[in-house]
């Protein structure tokens, strides 16, 4: 296929605190993060299929649920950040939003992504809410906002949000 597989992008890496509230559950090669709330989490980057079994024992070795996902989003439609979309939705039943640009990419399984073709495409993933440029998701105590930094994929994002940490209010991006 057209992407080479890095050798860190399976490698298990541990899982930290960032800040309150947000944490590091990626490989040592794919970044996944989580968001915590009183009402539910929100997963950035589900990587691959062959990857969430490592970001759901990352999520509980942090002492959370891999179920209380409620939210899924990513920062660009690319299989090494969105392929495991469909097995995260099936396995949480969380609400899948992704910016205009890349929501046709995930619901078709990467096909319509210049980087893809049918033989390496994906399992499909229904988009649940499609976000334009500013839009905010909110979860329990977490808001994040949408920032379209289109280039790498049409609907490529920047997540922004605040966070606290030690008692300081951070702008986290």
């Amino acid at each position: 296929g057209t992407l080479c597989a890095q050798s860190d992008w399976d490698e298990p890496f541990p899982p930290h605190r960032i800040a309150d509230h947000l944490y590091y559950v990626g490989s040592k090669g794919l970044a996944s993060y989580l968001i915590t709330t009183t009402n539910g989490h929100i997963l950035i980057n589900s990587s691959f299929e062959r990857t969430v079994p490592m970001i759901r024992t990352n999520i509980e070795a942090l002492g959370f649920k891999f179920t209380d996902i409620k939210i899924l989003l990513m920062s660009h439609a690319h299989s090494d950040h969105a392929s495991g979309h469909a097995l995260v939705k099936k396995l949480t039943g969380a609400r899948v939003e992704v910016t205009e640009g890349d929501a046709q990419v995930i619901t078709n399984g990467g096909k319509g992504q210049y980087l893809y073709t049918n033989d390496n495409a994906w399992k499909p993933c229904v988009v649940d809410r499609v976000l334009r440029d500013g839009d905010t998701v909110t979860r329990g105590e977490a808001q994040l906002t949408a920032r379209l930094t289109p280039g790498h994929t049409r609907g490529c994002t920047t997540w922004l949000m605040r966070a606290t940490d030690g008692g300081k209010s951070f702008n986290v991006v």
